[in-house]
């Protein structure tokens, strides 16, 4: 694994394997990018990495997977699979929140707080 961080940019990713992937956008902050013939995590890229990070009154912010939202079922559910993997979970905590007037549950995310943020 591999971390480089663009304080210019505030621009994190964190690489968990070499060569090319297929990306797809969790949030407007978050991507994913992944290997799609094994369905195995290439790297996470964070914009606005400080923001991620910043912690509210209650806690860790969290920030809806709306970029999985349209998938169809099985891709969406390939990439929580990944987003499950110990690799990928140790950066990015899963969670979900049921709405009375919806079918599922709405997935979101927070970015656990890393050694090198403080």
């Amino acid at each position: 694994m591999r971390i480089e961080y663009d304080s210019e940019g505030d621009t994190l990713e964190i690489f968990f394997a070499s060569g090319s992937g297929t990306g797809i956008e969790l949030t407007d902050e978050i991507v994913l990018r992944y290997d799609k013939n094994n369905a195995s995590p290439r790297s996470l890229i964070f914009t606005s990495f400080s923001h991620l990070i910043q912690d509210t009154e209650y806690g860790p912010e969290s920030f809806r997977l709306t970029g999985i939202e349209s998938l169809p079922l099985q891709q969406r559910d390939e990439i929580l699979r990944i987003l499950r993997m110990p690799s990928v979970s140790h950066f990015l905590q899963l969670s979900a929140v049921k709405l009375p007037h919806t079918p599922h549950p709405i997935p979101f995310t927070s970015v656990r707080h890393l050694p090198l943020a403080a």
